[in-house]
């Protein structure tokens, strides 16, 4: 086993260090000067990005889809399970579904009567979905739902600008029940007016529908609106997130300056 400049081991023979991370190997992270970099350093912080192993020049509004760096503010280009597509190639929309949980984002192809439920693509004519989990559907002869129930936590750096840049929550998960989720610490969102304010705790965001709730961790924070809850699979700390959202949607009013009579 070689030992890479950022501490991560792998084989001599170019298994990828972390697939996790990408697909980076001890061959590659040693080639060429300038192609590639670690995770926690580049050479030109103030123009470059790193993104899995692979070097960016850094523009306005620059974030890394997978090892891809991309405008955050184009709203054709999405990052699923570390894949950045753009929408108007090949339609990109109607053949893949990202289904989504606390613990993963997977990318699949479109099938006809499947479902999300967390990270899992189900065939819903076998399964049914509630709070994130899966249960045999009743035996032939018994009711069953027409309408394909779906359980999939959100996330923030696929939302578009619609609900990501209106009015939006944020809180901590104190309890999860038939009712609803009740949230402490809540503070209020707006990243269009790039305003953030703290609102009465604790906050019950009501789930008419419990089983298109997804699964949620007592203690972690999530962002929420009237209707869904949702996560930041791409930033460490909620400040990252926070400054994604209005990096993306602040738009600084402008003001005509008028001649004033002498």
């Amino acid at each position: 086993m070689a030992q890479r400049r950022d501490g991560e081991k792998c084989s001599e023979i170019s298994i990828p260090c972390n697939q996790a991370k990408g697909t980076i190997s001890c061959s590659q992270f040693h080639g060429l000067p300038g192609q590639h970099c670690s995770w926690t350093k580049v050479r030109r912080p103030h123009t470059e990005i790193c993104c899995n192993g692979q070097r960016h020049l850094r523009k306005e509004n620059t974030h890394c889809g997978g090892v891809k760096a991309y405008n955050i503010k184009d709203p054709l280009m999405k990052c699923c399970a570390g894949t950045l597509y753009n929408l108007t190639v090949g339609h990109e929309e109607h053949k893949n579904v990202c289904c989504s949980s606390e613990d993963m984002e997977v990318l699949y192809s479109v099938k006809v009567r499947f479902g999300c439920c967390g990270h899992l693509y189900y065939n819903t004519s076998l399964w049914s979905c509630c709070a994130g989990k899966l249960s045999p559907v009743p035996q032939p002869g018994q009711h069953h739902s027409e309408k394909i129930k779906e359980s999939k936590l959100l996330s923030v750096n696929n939302l578009n600008e619609t609900v990501l840049c209106g009015k939006m929550q944020i809180g901590t998960v104190e309890s999860v029940s038939l009712h609803g989720i009740m949230f402490n610490s809540v503070l209020r969102i707006h990243g269009r007016k790039a305003f953030v304010r703290p609102l009465a705790s604790p906050h019950l965001l009501q789930t008419p529908d419990y089983c298109s709730t997804p699964k949620l961790v007592r203690g972690k924070s999530y962002f929420f609106d009237e209707v869904n809850v949702f996560t930041d699979f791409n930033h460490d700390s909620i400040l990252e997130s926070l400054h994604f959202i209005i990096s993306k949607c602040y738009r600084p009013v402008t003001t005509t300056s008028v001649p004033v009579p002498v």
